[in-house]
């Protein structure tokens, strides 16, 4: 009997390996992320710009670069130079010259040329500058302390003109009896007592100098004075003339102790009025001397009268009572 037939069993379906699929993921991943960093490295790193090489620049190569861009960023544009303010070029002191002197009021203006070569077509702003006029025997004739970077000196060429104001107290000369061959002197740094004298129209004011040194000048002054004035007082020997002041050094009147600089601003004020004014010293006239009056500081205003009533009326029409003036002759 035949045997029956055996089943033949079918082979089981292959079992699936996730452990291999989780390998090849991971190394996909790895490789993904590698090509990104290559990618940036040399994007970020080894790009040189415009070409596809790889290579770092050298540090000489970069440092030329940097030469490159910093001269590139000195190069202006010609029409922008022109279109900023120049600014002045400011220059040393100059030499000065005295051109004219004139009053105004009872302030002296004095017209000056400076000439620098250095300065250009500069300027001149220097502040705390002295300005000394002198004569021709060295004798300071006025003197006073400007401050130029409020008003510069303007230089064309190399020269430039101003006017100075020269209040009473900064000179020691009748305007008009300075010539204008005086010397000047332009001191830096210089030391100045109180603010700045009102100005005029034209000219710039200044301030004094050390007191010590105006009165100095003042006594030198009127001993110059009266000596220049000598002469003309004498022609009242034989007619009338006023007396407009009579003052001894160190009396005290009219609420003021009278100094040198006290008595010689008064002439100048009063000369100021009255161009014909004189100053003389008592001692040296017989009009004072038989009145033993010897010690004064005297002011005429060199007017000429034939009469006593004619000198007395010209003192009344000028506003001067009979304490102020008077008639007198030298004699």
């Amino acid at each position: 009997m035949p045997m029956p037939p055996v089943p033949v069993s079918e082979p089981a379906p292959p079992k699936k390996n996730h452990r291999g699929a989780l390998i090849v993921g991971i190394v996909a991943a790895v490789v993904v992320v590698l090509a990104a960093v290559i990618f940036g490295v040399w994007w970020f790193v080894l790009r040189d710009d415009g070409t596809n090489g790889a290579s770092t620049p050298s540090s000489s190569q970069t440092a030329n670069q940097t030469d490159d861009d910093e001269k590139s960023d000195d190069v202006t544009d010609p029409d922008e130079e022109d279109d900023k303010p120049t600014k002045p070029v400011t220059c040393g002191i100059p030499d000065a010259t005295l051109d004219t002197t004139s009053l105004e009021g009872d302030a002296m203006v004095a017209a000056f040329t400076f000439d620098s070569s250095a300065c250009g077509d500069g300027e001149f702003s220097d502040d705390d500058v002295q300005v000394t006029i002198k004569d021709s025997d060295g004798n300071v004739v006025a003197a006073a302390v400007y401050d130029f970077s409020a008003k510069p000196l303007k230089f064309s060429r190399g020269s430039a003109t101003a006017e100075l104001a020269f209040a009473i107290g900064q000179y020691w000369r009748p305007f008009d009896q300075i010539g204008t061959g005086a010397d000047v002197v332009m001191q830096p740094d210089a030391t100045s007592e109180g603010e700045s004298a009102a100005g005029t129209s034209t000219a710039m004011g200044g301030a004094n100098i050390p007191s010590g040194d105006v009165e100095r000048y003042s006594q030198l002054a009127m001993d110059w004075q009266r000596g220049h004035d000598r002469s003309a007082a004498n022609a009242f020997y034989s007619t009338y003339t006023t007396q407009l002041s009579s003052k001894k050094y160190g009396m005290e009147i009219e609420g003021t102790t009278w100094h040198y600089t006290e008595m010689y601003n008064q002439f100048l004020r009063l000369r100021a009025r009255h161009r014909n004014a004189l100053l003389i010293w008592s001692g040296d006239y017989p009009t004072y001397t038989k009145n033993k009056t010897t010690d004064y500081y005297v002011i005429l205003s060199g007017e000429g009268f034939g009469t006593t009533a004619d000198a007395t009326a010209w003192c009344s029409s000028n506003g001067y009572t009979s304490d102020d003036c008077l008639a007198v002759d030298l004699q």
